[in-house]
């Protein structure tokens, strides 16, 4: 029997489950099985195992969306065995012993730009998380899993350039959104969950 993979959405370090309203709205439309676990963001470690336990709780294959900080978790949870695919929301598909700040430094241009330093500064001022740009990925499912990624053309947290190449490593497809600034869920939620309905139709 055919089963339609469940769309787990992660959130981000700087929001809550809440930033996926419309995107769930949208896949409820379309009856789509989908739900937004709220993480507990104390770590990396603390944070994949979390959502390790809510997957194996779910019957079925899963679809593994992560946004900013949860593009990070879901390389980690992506390798529970019913995990069929990933989608990563103006995030990083990090690899193994790598971590954002890492990867960034690739794309110094970019990186070192002064309105990323003060949008990820006041963010983390907000979060309880204080390592999401330091901590390294033991692991990369992105290795394993077809994947998904959306790039948001105007993100000062997520750098487009390392976006792009994270795609370009994980031969995953890409969808580009050039106005979109980092919350792209909340803003451009149709997208968003047209993407998911891909990867989920992919993967059913």
């Amino acid at each position: 029997m055919v089963t339609t993979p469940t769309a787990v959405l992660v959130h981000g370090a700087f929001t809550d489950a809440s930033c996926w309203s419309g995107v769930i709205a949208r896949l409820n439309r379309h009856s789509v099985p989908v739900t937004a676990p709220v993480i507990p963001l104390k770590g990396l470690a603390t944070d994949a195992a979390y959502m390790s336990s809510v997957v194996s709780r779910i019957a079925g294959p899963v679809v593994l969306v992560g946004h900013g900080y949860g593009g990070t978790v879901i390389s980690v949870a992506g390798t529970a065995p019913n995990v069929v695919g990933l989608v990563y929301v103006s995030a990083y598909a990090l690899d193994e012993g790598e971590s954002p700040r890492d990867l960034e430094r690739r794309f110094p241009s970019s990186a070192s730009d002064p309105g990323t330093a003060v949008v990820r500064t006041t963010a983390s001022a907000r979060c309880p998380v204080t390592t999401t740009h330091t901590e390294a990925s033991p692991v990369a499912a992105w290795k394993t899993r077809p994947s998904w990624m959306m790039l948001a053309g105007a993100d000062p947290v997520s750098v487009p350039e390392a976006v792009r190449f994270c795609a370009r490593r994980a031969e995953a497809t890409l969808l580009e959104v050039d106005d979109a600034e980092h919350g792209i869920p909340r803003s451009h939620p149709t997208d968003v969950a047209e993407l998911i309905r891909d990867a989920v139709r992919a993967t059913t």
